[in-house]
């Protein structure tokens, strides 16, 4: 009975500790508040643990102690190794912990989608498989609620960034409407009042050096000899010359800065002011002024609203000026990085501009005329079909080097063949008759016969001609440049069509393919270099041998200039292409790199002027 007792009164205890920690958890106002009532609610489930981390992600992707049980000040230092291998594993782990494996160390990783967002450890009395079992069990269940209170943050901020952009994209598209530089610094100051409550805000402009208030909300014109327009402009050139958004009164968990002109600005209410940078520059600033102190998310609207706006107000800032303040702006910026001490690396690029400008002015240099050359046969054989036919086999085809005599093609003779036995026959049969009419001595019928007679000879001949033509065979050594019939075995080929072309080996000659605007200063007998796509490493020389007449080619109108090769090789084929420079003399460096843009403009300011 005792014994009986004394359990019931372990229940009603045990009870009410986790009766105790629910009411903790469900009263937590913050998420520090909310995983120390969870941590400690695991471990009251749980029999024999001696201490428990919590480890959650934050923003940058650093995993942090979120929660310590028993002690929130204990020293867990020796669970990160253990820690980092679970989040390594993202599996439940455990391994025994001390000289003799007194304790164990267990580690459950928190998943949501596949995505890591923390995990528990558990330093344990060792215990058996099964009862290691209910613990990753009863860790599962209920890790469900921090992945929830992870995903509700996440929402929070996602939720929080969604609104900062819907409202800097509303203020985008509201500042661009206003055609002139002045009215849409004014539409964002009223823009920024109006949306986030504040009573003043003032947008200021970099302008030599210093921020000039330019517009100020629910004032049409600006002030700028007024006290309160020199204190805003004070707060402006503050925060720009620490480079940083400056809050008065500062905000909590974010580093302090120097804020002497905000506070004489603010008086008894608040101050922040945001620069607008671009590229590492400061090229202005917003103030905003507010009876209250401000606030994170207000702070991080204003700075959004700066960082999208800031090329907009650029490039409308450029447009704004005229073309002597672009220039003169110019001439300023050259001349302060020529002073400035920081940039020797600017004054050194100076210089070597102002040499390689009279280096281009006076030094000289070959003038070369540049087109796409092809290499061509100098001799090219066009190998037509010498009569009506079929194809019979093709023993040849483009590419193949060929000897004189070599059989490229044969035509089918068969029909050919007949053909000439029937005249055989008929030659036969003529000639008897002939024999018999000269035995009769009919001199009449004997010349008739002996016309069929030579008729027939001659078809005969005629027919034997073809048959030896029906090979068609290669006239001279060289390569095959085209024509590839082994494909079309059996089909028919009409006379004169064209079946090869076949160019010499060693015989060569380069068509270059000069531009109309050079064609003026090339000549025969001048000399060039072609590079070719196959052989990038040499370089063959060659001499201009003609000029021809000009083509039109991917709509543009070029020349055809003939030159003569001066060495060639085996390694040469008809048809391979390059890269081909005429040498037209020495000219002006400046000359040759200029003078086409000269020329483009002479005839657009010819066809211009009246």
């Amino acid at each position: 009975m005792k014994a009986m007792a004394h359990s019931d009164l372990g229940d009603l205890r045990f009870g009410a500790v986790q009766q105790a920690l629910w009411q903790r958890l469900a009263d937590a106002t913050d998420a520090a508040g909310y995983c120390s009532a969870w941590l400690a609610l695991q471990c009251a489930q749980i029999e024999q643990v001696g201490t428990a981390l919590l480890l959650l992600r934050d923003d940058s992707g650093t995993f942090l102690p979120a929660a310590v049980w028993p002690d929130p000040r204990a020293d867990v230092g020796y669970l990160g190794p253990f820690a980092q291998r679970c989040l390594a594993a993202r599996h439940a782990s455990s391994e025994p912990a001390g000289e003799q494996g007194e304790r164990l160390l267990g580690g459950w990783p928190l998943e949501e989608g596949g995505e890591l967002l923390g995990a528990i450890v558990l330093d344990l009395a060792p215990r058996p498989e099964a009862e290691l079992q209910r613990v990753w069990r009863a860790l599962h269940w209920g890790s469900g609620r921090v992945e929830t209170l992870l995903l509700r943050q996440q929402l929070a901020l996602r939720a929080a960034a969604d609104e900062r952009a819907r409202l800097t994209l509303d203020m985008a598209v509201s500042v661009g409407e206003p055609p002139g530089f002045d009215e849409a610094l004014l539409q964002l100051a009223n823009e920024l009042a109006q949306r986030l409550g504040c009573a003043r805000v003032a947008v200021g402009i970099e302008r030599r050096g210093r921020i000039r208030l330019r517009a100020l909300s629910q004032a049409a014109t600006v002030e700028r000899r007024t006290g309160f327009a020199a204190a805003i402009e004070s707060a402006m050139e503050e925060a720009a010359d620490q480079a940083r958004t400056v809050v008065h009164p500062p905000l909590p968990g974010r580093p302090g800065a120097i804020a002497g002109a905000h506070r004489d600005l603010a008086g008894q209410g608040a101050a922040a002011t945001v620069p607008i940078t671009l590229r590492g520059r400061c090229i202005g600033a917003v103030s905003c002024l507010g009876d209250a102190s401000f606030d994170a998310p207000t702070v991080d609207a204003i700075e959004a609203a700066a960082a999208l706006l800031a090329p907009n107000l650029a490039l409308r800032r450029d447009q704004h000026r005229w073309f002597a303040g672009r220039a003169v702006e110019a001439l300023r910026s050259f001349g302060r990085g020529l002073r400035d001490p920081r940039r020797p690396s600017f004054r050194v690029g100076a210089a070597l501009a102002v040499l390689l400008l009279a280096a281009l002015a006076f030094a000289t240099g070959e003038y070369r005329v540049t087109g796409r050359a092809v290499i061509e046969g100098e001799v090219q054989r066009a190998i037509v079909a010498p009569f009506d036919g079929f194809v019979a086999s093709a023993e040849a085809r483009a590419g193949h080097r060929v000897a004189a005599g070599d059989v490229l093609l044969s035509l089918d003779d068969r029909d050919l063949k007949l053909d000439r036995q029937r005249w055989l026959a008929q030659s036969e049969q003529a000639e008897r008759k002939y024999r018999d009419a000269l035995a009769r001595h009919d001199r009449s019928e004997a010349r008739i016969l002996a016309a069929e007679l030579a008729e027939a000879r001659a078809q005969v001949a005629l027919v034997e001609d073809r048959l030896a033509r029906a090979r068609v065979v290669a006239p001279f050594a060289g390569v095959l440049v085209s024509g590839d019939l082994s494909q079309l075995l059996g089909t028919p080929v009409e006379k004169g069509k064209l079946l090869f072309e076949v160019a010499p080996l060693d015989e060569y000659r380069v068509i270059v393919k000069v531009p109309e605007t050079a064609i003026r200063e090339v000549r025969v007998g001048q000399p060039g270099v072609i590079v070719l796509a196959g052989r990038v490493d040499e370089t063959i020389p060659f001499t201009v041998k003609n000029i021809g007449v000009a083509f039109a080619e991917e709509g543009e109108n070029l020349f055809r200039v003939e030159a003569r090769l001066e060495t060639g090789g085996a390694a040469l084929r008809p048809g391979m292409e390059g890269v081909g420079k005429i040498a037209i003399g020495e000219r002006r460096l400046w000359w040759i790199w200029t003078h086409p843009f000269f020329d483009w403009l002479r005839l657009k300011l010819w066809y211009w002027l009246p």
